[in-house]
């Protein structure tokens, strides 16, 4: 019991370490993301803590099993560096009981990312969805700056906002198709007293509707415009996507995903969800190799190699995500090779290692009866 709070305690620490570590970063990157949508006008300023508030729970599902390996290979590299392992061992304490202990912090940390990514991050990304749906255009502008959207095909202007951010004043807004590939392609020109939003309840499209105001249609440089009186006009803005490639489906509850499981979309969503808790089992059978070093050798010896092999086995894992989207992969093979790959690489680098000091063992005695 003494020896496994103590590995426990050892691997638990490293992890801990790693897992902020990597969190910190990776927070870092998406705040700085957030903050260039909210000077683009994508999103609201005041919603980026918000946002990055629902990448935390994202990114420890993705960070916990990786930073679960390193964690072994740290601690364990540690322990075989400073001969705490090997004296261990001499002790008869064995490979298969180290691999027992760990897979019972491999069993709680698995247990946690399972329930992260198949029920706590559909409902925030179904909350996250609700929370930019419920965003306003008015809401992403500042008063008194010129913002380009669309790609530099639109540029709006409100003079004033009022405190809820409903309803401008002073609005100008100019707009040129997106498919226009030469400067002085048409511009639609609108001026207006005062603005607000609204949306429209069939389609859920957000409109900018604008009273008593201009519209100008024209070429820039040229006399042929028209120019149009109104008292109400609705202009609906282009979209500004900053959405990833799979956060639709990421919305979709769990139970949802298996009773469509035929549909390779679903399926590859699903499989996804439980690849996660599964690559910690099979990160910690590659860990559990890598850490082994000779009391010589730097404790991080294998650590880039280790590394290097994540990325492959996570890259490969996207790839094969991929593929059961595209129907290119039955889904009833879909992601599950990866896993069983790698899960045979480190079983044959557990043999290897092992056999390996069976047959210095063996070594040693021989030479010692010959002596």
């Amino acid at each position: 019991m003494i020896i496994f709070r103590y590995l426990i305690k050892e691997v638990l620490a490293a992890l801990i370490a790693v897992t902020l570590v990597l969190l910190l970063i990776f927070l870092s990157n998406q705040l700085v993301r957030y903050l260039s949508y909210a000077a683009a006008g994508k999103i609201a300023a005041s919603f980026v803590v918000e946002m990055l508030g629902f990448e935390i729970p994202y990114l420890l599902a993705l960070l916990l099993p990786l930073g679960f390996y390193l964690g072994i290979i740290l601690a364990y590299g540690r322990m075989y560096a400073e001969n705490e392992l090997p004296v261990l061992q001499a002790c008869g304490f064995s490979l298969v009981r180290l691999l027992a202990i760990t897979s019972a912090l491999a069993g709680v940390i698995s247990a946690v990312v399972l329930i992260l990514m198949l029920w706590v991050n559909p409902y925030i990304a179904d909350q996250k969805g609700k929370g930019l749906a419920k965003d306003t255009v008015l809401s992403t502008l500042r008063a008194g700056r010129f913002q380009v959207l669309n790609d530099g095909h639109s540029v709006i202007y409100v003079e004033t906002i009022s405190r809820d951010r409903t309803r401008a004043k002073n609005l100008f807004i100019a707009q040129q198709s997106p498919k226009a590939v030469e400067d002085n392609s048409p511009w639609t020109v609108i001026s207006a007293t005062n603005a607000y939003q609204e949306i429209e309840p069939t389609t859920h499209q957000k409109f900018i509707v604008a009273n008593t105001g201009y519209r100008y249609d024209g070429t820039p440089g040229l006399n042929d415009y028209k120019i149009i009186q109104f008292k109400k006009y609705a202009l609906r803005l282009p979209a500004m996507p900053m959405h990833a490639a799979h956060q639709e489906q990421e919305a979709i509850p769990s139970a949802t995903l298996w009773q469509h499981y035929q549909n390779p979309v679903s399926a590859a969503e699903l499989q996804w969800r439980l690849a996660m808790p599964l690559s910690v089992f099979v990160l910690m059978i590659l860990a559990i190799p890598f850490s082994r070093v000779r009391p010589r050798q730097g404790r991080y010896t294998y650590l880039i190699p280790a590394v290097l092999l994540y990325i492959i086995y996570v890259n490969v894992l996207f790839m094969a995500r991929n593929w059961v989207e595209q129907a290119s992969v039955p889904i009833f093979i879909g992601m599950w090779w990866v896993h069983l790959v790698l899960l045979g690489l480190g079983i044959l680098l557990l043999f290897l290692q092992q056999n390996y000091k069976v047959r210095s063992f063996v070594l040693k005695n021989i030479a010692g009866k010959k002596s």
